[in-house]
């Protein structure tokens, strides 16, 4: 569940979510809501080793990095003002 959210939503909050700091937190607040959900089906199926918290935190730095790489996209994308098209 936890990468599926961050290979689907991860990029496009990063890109469409025009504030920085507004993406990253809408990104972890998606990921604070399916984690703990996750954590207790992976818990009930008695699959919760020690290897599940390592996977678990590369998959949520995956993730920061999509959304910051959305960021990046987006601001590679907008038109910039060059010389001689400034608004008077």
């Amino acid at each position: 569940m936890e990468l599926i959210l961050a290979v689907l939503a991860a990029g496009p909050l990063g890109y469409f979510v025009r504030d920085r700091r507004r993406a990253l937190l809408a990104y972890l607040a998606a990921w604070a809501v399916a984690f703990p959900v996750q954590c207790v089906v992976v818990n009930s199926e008695g699959d919760l080793d020690a290897s599940y918290w390592p996977i678990n935190a590369a998959i949520l730095a995956v993730g920061l990095g999509l959304n910051r790489l959305g960021m990046v996209l987006r601001e590679r994308r907008r038109p910039g003002i060059t010389p001689g098209t400034a608004p008077l």
